[in-house]
């Protein structure tokens, strides 16, 4: 039995959903009349931008949408401006299933490639590798948003510094590429040994030993959210309405941050046109 057909711009796949193991007490075999109308993958050839991949989920039984709200549908934006329908079911007729569809890894590399990154750094901080990376890991795989509101009820000397970190890292994204806070993830967060001072530590019996006074460097990357691949990753419905309120926060944050801009600039303007006027005028 041949699963969603899954196309891209050279070739097709069939996924299957039978098992490869021979069936056992808790499996059996799973007998599901069910067809694709549409690709659940489909790219675009015409446009040479890769990031402009398509991702849909339709079939015969997902389009059929009640008024429920776990029928409907998210209209999901991506970082180049496309819109996506995705239906809020993740798999649709497939979610029980124990074998069911994912998304290929070679298209999910494919849209992350051309996603914008913000590296961060911070060197020869005087503390113990180990004990900061603890609040490395903690970070890591968060959003920004996420992160600075959790970091300050974290009981570590050093959270305030990793806070600061990101929000300076944030910053910069924001200075280069336009970016706010609520469209960026924590990719990768980790601590690393710097240089250690060398010191004498006394010991019993007249010996002496040696003490080392550690210093870490900090190493961050700040990462574009591509909301449309997230909500077509996520396991349950919950998840995808966190992703899809996520996403609605940053459109509207972006929205005000440009309509401020617009204003910013058009005073810009008056003012430099009314300087322009008096020294007319003199």
């Amino acid at each position: 039995m041949s699963g969603l057909a899954i196309r891209s711009s050279k070739q097709i796949r069939n996924y299957s959903l039978k098992s490869s193991l021979p069936p056992t007490r808790n499996h059996c075999n799973i007998n599901l009349n069910i067809k694709a109308t549409t690709p659940l993958f489909n790219y675009d050839n015409n446009n040479n931008n890769n990031s402009n991949l398509c991702i849909r989920h339709q079939s015969t039984h997902a389009m059929k949408f009640n008024k429920n709200d776990n029928d409907k549908t998210i209209i999901a934006i991506g970082p180049d401006g496309t819109k996506y329908s995705i239906p809020m079911k993740p798999l649709g007729p497939y979610q029980k299933h124990r074998h069911a569809p994912k998304l290929p890894p070679h298209l999910v590399k494919r849209r992350i490639k051309h996603l914008r990154i913000m590296p961060g750094a911070a060197k020869q901080i005087r503390h113990s590798p180990w004990r900061l990376n603890l609040i490395c890991q903690f970070v890591a795989g968060q959003t920004v948003n996420d992160a600075l509101r959790e970091l300050p009820f974290v009981n570590k000397v050093k959270a305030p510094l990793v806070q600061s970190l990101i929000q300076g890292t944030a910053n910069s994204a924001l200075t280069k590429y336009g970016l706010l806070k609520s469209q960026l993830e924590i990719v990768e967060c980790f601590a690393t040994q710097g240089t250690h001072l060398k010191r004498i530590k006394t010991m019993g019996r007249g010996r002496a030993g040696k003490m080392y006074r550690r210093f870490t460097h900090i190493r961050i990357v700040l990462r574009e959210i591509d909301f449309p691949l997230k909500i077509m990753q996520c396991t349950s419905i919950n998840q995808r309405n966190q992703w899809a309120k996520r996403m609605e926060l940053a459109t509207r944050e972006v929205e005000e941050y440009q309509m401020e801009k617009e204003e910013i600039e058009a005073l810009e303007k008056e003012a430099e046109e009314m300087k322009i006027k008096k020294q007319e005028e003199n």
